[in-house]
């Protein structure tokens, strides 16, 4: 059975990724986990109420955000009747990222699974800051950033990004490639800039990604940078019709620019994007 753990602060944007994720492996039996941290909830109480009355306001979260997890799990039953998964909720005083790291670490979680909201309506990222603060922590699962208006479709075309000056073996990386198996995805390949400029590693590096790729339907692209990466990128896939955007996360690489940049075209269905961020040592 594949484990998911999907962080919730009980919002719209939390119960569409949650329901997204359930559709993307609607072709398996998932054990889903709904996590809530009211971690910030402590944190202004304690600056606030002495020790006594705090540990009171603690079960008092409790009970509040284990009623709000068992009607979601009954919006759940009536919204996917015919449900195979099934679904636990998880409330905790633990810092968010604390909380899905030792979850991760001890229970052997396949994925985690996050909305994401831009900063403002007129400047949107990539991802928030708190999903972007958890990308940066999390080392051990690859993790799904669900847009807040994303519709699901099929990942029938998926893209790669990459810079070339490392070469990361797809073809083992089960995320990937179970995806790309039960949907009979093609994989895009982009790299911002002209192969023609690519120098002696990055040529080397593409050519390993060539022969890795050899058995999946794959093309390369080679796009010249229009004002930003990010824009360059989701420009790419929207004129390419792309279902899922896949990133390997490196603290010296180019994504972290990502992080920051604003997304300044998102007009057409395909720019709503899921991202699949994978650490590079898992």
């Amino acid at each position: 059975m594949k484990k998911i753990l999907v962080p919730t602060d009980f919002s719209d944007n939390a119960y569409s990724a949650l329901c997204y994720a359930a559709k993307l492996y609607s072709g398996e039996v998932l054990q889903i986990t709904i996590l809530h941290s009211f971690s910030d909830e402590i944190d202004k109480l304690t600056s606030r109420v002495d020790i006594g009355r705090s540990e009171t306001m603690r079960e008092k979260f409790y009970k509040q955000y284990d009623d709000e997890g068992e009607q979601l799990l009954e919006k759940l039953k009536q919204d996917a009747p015919k449900q195979k998964h099934t679904f636990d909720v998880i409330n905790t005083p633990a810092t968010l990222a604390k909380s899905i790291n030792s979850l991760v670490a001890s229970d052997g979680y396949d994925l985690v699974v996050m909305g994401s909201k831009g900063r403002t309506a007129a400047e949107e990222v990539l991802m928030g800051s708190t999903t972007a603060s958890i990308v940066k922590t999390l080392d051990a699962c690859p993790l799904l950033i669900v847009p807040e208006q994303v519709e699901f479709s099929m990942p029938t075309s998926i893209a790669f990004a990459s810079d070339f000056n490392e070469f990361y073996p797809l073809s083992k990386l089960k995320p990937v490639t179970r995806l790309v198996r039960q949907y009979n995805s093609r994989l895009n390949i982009v790299h911002v800039g002209s192969e023609a400029d690519l120098e002696k590693n990055q040529n080397q590096n593409l050519e390993k990604f060539e022969n890795d790729l050899t058995e999946y339907e794959a093309e390369f692209y080679f796009v010249p940078k229009k004002d930003t990466i990010s824009k360059t990128l989701y420009t790419f896939m929207d004129e390419k019709s792309i279902d899922l955007f896949v990133l390997i996360y490196h603290k010296h690489n180019f994504i972290k620019q990502l992080f920051r940049e604003p997304v300044v075209s998102r007009v057409g269905k395909h720019t709503y994007i899921p991202t699949l961020v994978i650490p590079q040592n898992y």
